[in-house]
């Protein structure tokens, strides 16, 4: 079995080549996109939980939002920093996990995010605390959107590879390992001229499904929420739709 780094670890680990590996530009052109039927005259503040190199974030700056991003990684946010400057945005930034937002930014976000399956970085005893501090932070009214993998369809299939992708010098590979209780999420990085220059990091990640998060926002105070196929918010169908989406609301 791959040691298993620590999920900051994990992110720190992978920061210096991470922007290469999303295609950050057109990653950030086409969240913009997206993000907008999620923004309406109401939304003034948002907060990016699990924000990375800052792609959403700067997306939603970029429509006009005033956005606070949070991420356990250090280097990543190191990374978010330079390239909020680099597309001229301003993002207040903050090291921290999901649990552990401080209690000031409670009641203060019109509209709360967690993309790019962040969740399923989280541990179990950290699930529902995560949740809880996703609702804290909105205001009355709020909307929370989180976005996972579909990890029922994932592990029904055992599906190894989560994707391959290029850059100009290198290949990325991003695939799983499926032991008896734990998926391990693995990024293979190598070089196109020396295919002997290559690097691998592993992680555990946690498959939440449907389930887990109904049970999580019912507990955390949310009274109703939907769940989607993908944020075009196609219908949710467990064996065939890439994502978990969930929307809702503050009440």
């Amino acid at each position: 079995m791959e040691k298993f780094l620590p999920n900051n670890n994990f992110y720190d680990e992978l920061a210096d080549n991470y922007d290469e590996m999303i295609s950050f530009d057109n990653a950030v052109e086409k969240k913009k996109n997206i993000l907008k039927k999620f923004v309406n005259l109401d939304t003034i503040t948002a907060a990016d939980i699990g924000c990375g190199s800052g792609v959403d974030s700067i997306a939603l700056s970029m429509v006009g939002i005033k956005v606070t991003a949070f991420d356990p990684s250090t280097e990543m946010m190191k990374v978010a920093k330079v390239n909020a400057k680099k597309m001229n945005v301003n993002v207040e930034f903050h090291n921290s996990a999901a649990d552990q937002i401080p209690k000031e930014h409670n009641n203060k976000f019109d509209l709360v995010i967690s993309l790019g399956n962040t969740f399923s970085n989280i541990p179990h005893e950290k699930f529902n605390d995560s949740i809880k501090r996703c609702y804290d932070i909105l205001k009355l009214g709020g909307q929370l959107l989180i976005q996972v993998l579909n990890y029922k369809n994932i592990l029904q299939d055992k599906q190894r590879i989560v994707s391959i992708t290029e850059s100009k010098n290198k290949f990325f590979i991003r695939f799983y390992d499926f032991y008896n209780e734990q998926i391990a999420f693995n990024i293979l990085t190598f070089s196109k001229e020396r295919t002997s220059d290559y690097k691998l990091s592993s992680t555990k990640i946690y498959p939440y499904q449907l389930e887990n998060f109904d049970s999580g926002l019912t507990n955390s105070g949310f009274k109703t929420f939907l769940f989607y196929g993908d944020l075009k918010l196609s219908e949710f169908i467990s064996s065939q739709s890439k994502d978990l989406i969930v929307l809702t609301n503050k009440e």
